[in-house]
Order: C-alpha cells, then structure tokens, then sequence
C-alpha cells in the first residue's frame, strides 16, 4: 500500500514537472498563429513611359481576416525623370510573434521616343561557336538596353538569352553588363558581371545601326556569341 502512494505521489510530482516546463516554453507565445499575405494589384513587371507620374497599381494585405493594406511599408523608389530597373518591395505589419510577408515589383522606365533603349529580340540565326562547333540560338530572346545617356548602354543580358532563356537556367545566367556605342556606330564592352558563375565577359565588339546591333561577345576563352538583336 505505501509504494503504491510513493508511485501516485512521484507521478503527480513529475506530471507537474512537464506541464511547468511546457508552460515556460509556450510563454510570451500566442497560441494561434495568423500570418499577414499580400498580394499585389496588376502585374509584378512594368514598363513604364519616362515622364509620366508612376502610379503604382496597388496591393491588397489581410491578416486574420482584417484588412491591413494601410500598415504596409515600401522601399524603393521610382525616378521617371531617369531610364532604368527599378525594384519595389512591399513589406506587412508584422505579427504578434514577429513575421511578416513582403512582395516584390519591377517597374522599367524608357524613353519611348528613344532610337536606341527599349527591348531588342537576339536572332534565332545568332549562333555559338565553341571548339568547332556552331550551334544556333534557333528561337528568338528577349533582352532589354537601356541608354544610361553618357555614351554608354546598360544591357540585361550580352548573352543574348542564351543561357537565362534558351538553356532555361534563369535570370542569374545573363550577362548583365554595359557597352560603349560610338558615334560611328562602333559597340565595345565596358563592364559585364554572370552572377551564377562569378565571371565576365572576356571581351565584346559589334556595331549598331538602325535599330539594329551586330555582336560578337567572347566567353571563358574561345567561346563567342554571334549575335544580332533587332529592336522590337
């Protein structure tokens, strides 16, 4: 009879134990946990006129069934005076146990009246040569130049798409850089950057005119790009 009150007693004390110990890790802690979302308005990339005042499409937040939009927070900023890639982030309050969402908007601005900047299409008749070896892009790529309006063109991918688009690796596989154009038309490389390999361009020639550049961009050595990109 007295080990059974010496084991009812010391299960009593234990049980204890772990509902304090259980109430120290759950305290300051909300039981139920309503995360914040957002969900942007329109589309999530924009091109817009250089000049016009931006008007953002909007955005809409919700948190445990209320409305939220108006504790949203946005960074970024977008100067219509100057062509460029702008980025916006859109950031919710935060919850009672500290978490957020955020989203994500690019917004281009370009000069529609410019010869140069807008968005050209890579040929699908460009071709790669490396160790004998020429093979055609075979689809037509997108890309983007911008005219940064000191003799030099920001271009989101030297590339020409093949590897961000063609080979289907993603936007961390374009050559992101800029190039010089001349007043004769002549196109050299000033800078480049391929953020998924760390690298750059080797070198890059070519000439524009009429809408159209003539590229020959020289990667890891002795492979090049044969490239032509038509503005749309």
């Amino acid at each position: 009879m007295k080990k059974n009150i010496l084991y009812t007693m010391l299960f009593a004390v234990v049980a204890l134990l772990v509902t304090s110990c259980g109430d120290k890790d759950t305290e300051g802690k909300s039981r139920f946990t309503y995360y914040p979302t957002i969900e942007l308005e329109g589309d999530t990339y924009l091109v817009w006129d250089k000049g016009t005042p931006y008007v953002d499409p909007g955005y809409v937040s919700t948190m445990n069934g209320q409305d939220v939009t108006s504790e949203v927070t946005i960074s970024g900023n977008v100067d219509i005076n100057t062509s460029g890639i702008y980025k916006l982030t859109y950031t919710t309050k935060k919850n009672d146990d500290g978490f957020d969402a955020s989203a994500s908007r690019t917004v281009v601005v370009l000069d529609p009246n410019s010869e140069i900047e807008g968005f050209y299409l890579t040929q699908p008749d460009s071709y790669r040569s490396y160790n004998g070896n020429d093979v055609a892009y075979n689809s037509a790529f997108e890309i983007l130049i911008i005219d940064n309006g000191d003799g030099t063109l920001t271009v989101d991918d030297l590339f020409g798409g093949w590897y961000a688009q063609r080979a289907g690796y993603g936007s961390n596989y374009a050559a992101f850089g800029y190039i010089s154009l001349a007043e004769d038309g002549t196109v050299g490389l000033v800078d480049s950057i391929v953020p998924g390999w760390g690298d750059s361009l080797d070198d890059l020639t070519g000439t524009y005119e009429d809408g159209v550049f003539t590229i020959d961009a020289t990667y890891v050595g002795t492979m090049h790009f044969y490239e032509t990109w038509v503005k749309e």
